[in-house]
């Protein structure tokens, strides 16, 4: 999946190696602590090109982190165009006082929820697939998660992985699920999951073991429903 990126730069002219100039990253201006630091600072030193980069380093991982929260890949790729405009936009008034990667991963979550709660009526809700390819080798949203090992899902296999974590996650609330995967699909931290959800890393973990208990249960149930 490839992210159409053109909003141009902040003069107007578009972004990318014929409209400005190289990315400086040279190791004086590199914050050790994010790598995505050269970038920004050249973006907001006017080489509107730089974002492109930002773009190329983050299109996928945004997008299957919108694809595992709303389970519909159009969807997720509206939500992660949008985040990028959203984050072009604000990008000149980023601080630093974050990793880039946080504060983007903060706006397609914000993305992802507007989508939610234009999903609320029975209108516009839709199961959360699983199933849909995420990225050119065909991985889908259950293999992602399986990847990652959580314990609760470690007796089911394949196909039945799939089915099974579709149902179950289709069926969390949205904060659920956003620990959920953020944690077991995109493997952060606690302390960098409370920090891109704005609340306490003890309410990480309270959430994250709700979440898990409650997956646990709804995969315990299908497995003692299968011959």
């Amino acid at each position: 999946m490839r992210l159409e990126w053109s909003p141009g730069g902040p003069d107007g002219n578009p972004g990318g190696r014929n409209g400005s100039k190289s990315v400086d990253e040279r190791p004086e201006q590199r914050q050790r602590q994010d790598p995505d630091a050269a970038a920004v600072g050249a973006f907001q030193r006017g080489q509107s090109g730089a974002f492109d980069l930002l773009v190329q380093r983050h299109q996928s991982r945004v997008y299957r982190l919108a694809c595992r929260i709303l389970g519909d890949p159009e969807a997720a790729e509206d939500a992660a165009q949008e985040a990028f405009v959203r984050a072009w936009r604000a990008l000149p008034g980023f601080k630093g006082e974050a990793r880039f990667s946080t504060w983007l991963t903060r706006i397609a979550i914000n993305q992802c929820r507007n989508e939610l709660r234009r999903r609320r009526t029975p209108k516009h809700a839709r199961a959360l697939s699983l199933d849909a390819p995420l990225g050119a080798n065909g991985e889908s949203a259950g293999d992602g998660l399986a990847a990652a090992g959580p314990a609760p899902w470690e007796q089911a296999d394949g196909r039945d992985l799939a089915l099974a974590l579709r149902a179950a996650l289709a069926r969390l609330e949205p904060e659920a699920r956003e620990v959920l995967v953020l944690r077991e699909a995109e493997v952060l931290s606690y302390e960098e999951i409370a920090e891109i959800l704005a609340v306490p890393v003890g309410t990480v973990r309270s959430r994250l073991h709700r979440a898990r208990a409650e997956l646990q249960q709804r995969l315990t149930r299908a497995a003692d429903r299968t011959p």
